[in-house]
């Protein structure tokens, strides 16, 4: 059930996008300071020596660069891939760039047919300008793309948007090149990630020598050190799944891999209380970060609706700044612990992510305090078997 965009799905997307016409971010970055990384694992030593494809889509960034937006070493090389981490492959028009803990940036490089690709994002663009979609997403597609805090953007390109709907792809056209780079596994920033393009840009007609398909063997030998998938229901017994919600109607209902169903024997208040835990073993941390930008959309167009409401009723409710999207810089947590390992509300369910396993909670438990504090502790428990 992993989830991430190659080449085709993103087309996807924005055809689907023009149908929906659900709505747009659109921010902008500037240059960071890099901070050399740490002496990477023994994974990420190789040596390419001076055979190298100069159509490599690994060839633009210096790994460096890139270590110093994941915030970690690179676990293997950068490597060439069909699709995102699923399938490292010698001629993969992706470049890779993972870390230990399985968070990474893809880059994908159109040499030459970019425009017609960014044109497709244009179209959804434009339609949202004549009317399409939210009012607070069609004034975002008007401000001419800049950042919450009112930074233009500026780069060596010739224009650069994010992709429709998604929080966090980032393309940018120079004449007839395009690069995109899809930084939801990790948690870089929009401004991060626009200096790796354009440190791309700059290097576009004198590409490093690295060469992505010498790690593909590397990165296939990491692949397998990640959490592997066993029956959701394995990951707790029935006391302990019982210590944390309350005595059981009937045995755990297996979904194999993908989730295990409670229901409580008592509900409260005659109110059915039923636990879905879910676990997705691969791509959990670009899932949440996906789901944290739905929901802020969401809650963006609800917000709008109300207002609109009662603009229509003569009682127009007071301007108020919108809120920041939290998946568009994913913020630190108390003593430098993972946002992510803490169990959080998304607009789908209750999720939390180690080692880019998400483990969630969905269902019909009570919308109370107790009934969330039963959804954490479900999660909390599963996580901690991962």
């Amino acid at each position: 059930m992993p989830r991430c965009p190659d080449p085709a799905h993103r087309y996807l997307l924005v055809t689907l996008a023009l149908l929906a016409i659900g709505g747009c971010s659109r921010h902008t970055p500037s240059t960071a300071k890099l901070n050399a990384p740490p002496t990477a694992p023994p994974f990420a030593q190789s040596d390419t020596g001076d055979t190298y494809d100069p159509q490599d889509p690994c060839n633009l960034l210096d790994p460096k660069e890139v270590e110093a937006v994941l915030g970690a070493p690179l676990a293997v090389p950068p490597y060439r891939a069909g699709s995102s981490t699923f399938n490292p492959s010698p001629s993969g028009e992706n470049c890779v760039y993972e870390s230990g803990n399985f968070r990474y940036i893809t880059l994908e490089v159109d040499r030459e047919g970019g425009a017609q690709h960014y044109s497709m994002t244009g179209m959804v663009k434009n339609l949202m300008k004549m009317g399409g979609g939210s009012a607070p997403i069609q004034n975002n597609v008007k401000k001419n793309f800049q950042l919450d805090d009112g930074t233009e953007l500026a780069g060596e390109w010739d224009e650069a948007s994010l992709m429709p709907m998604n929080c966090c792809i980032f393309m940018a056209l120079r004449g007839d090149q395009l690069v995109t780079i899809d930084f939801t596994g990790s948690t870089a920033t929009l401004k991060q990630a626009a200096q790796l393009v354009d440190s791309a840009y700059k290097r576009m007609d004198s590409p490093l020598k690295i060469d992505g398909g010498a790690a593909v063997a590397a990165a296939k030998t990491f692949d397998k050190t990640r959490p592997q998938p066993v029956d959701v229901c394995s990951l707790l017994t029935r006391a302990e799944v019982e210590a944390i919600i309350g005595r059981l109607a009937r045995d755990p209902i297996s979904h194999g891999h993908d989730g295990c169903e409670y229901a409580v024997a008592v509900p409260q208040q005659n109110v059915p209380e039923q636990y879905e835990l879910q676990v997705r073993w691969r791509n959990g941390y670009y899932q949440w970060r996906s789901d944290q930008h739905t929901g802020h959309l969401g809650g963006a167009a609800v917000g709008q609706m109300a207002k609109d409401v009662a603009a229509e009723m003569g009682a127009p409710l007071p301007e108020q700044a919108p809120p920041p999207d939290p998946s568009a810089t994913p913020a630190a947590g108390s003593a430098g612990t993972d946002p992510a390992e803490t169990p959080t509300f998304t607009a789908l369910h209750l999720a939390a992510v180690k080692r880019d396993v998400e483990v969630a909670v969905a269902g019909s438990y009570p919308n109370t305090a107790e009934g969330k504090a039963k959804a954490r502790g479900l999660v909390t428990a599963a996580l901690a078997k991962v």
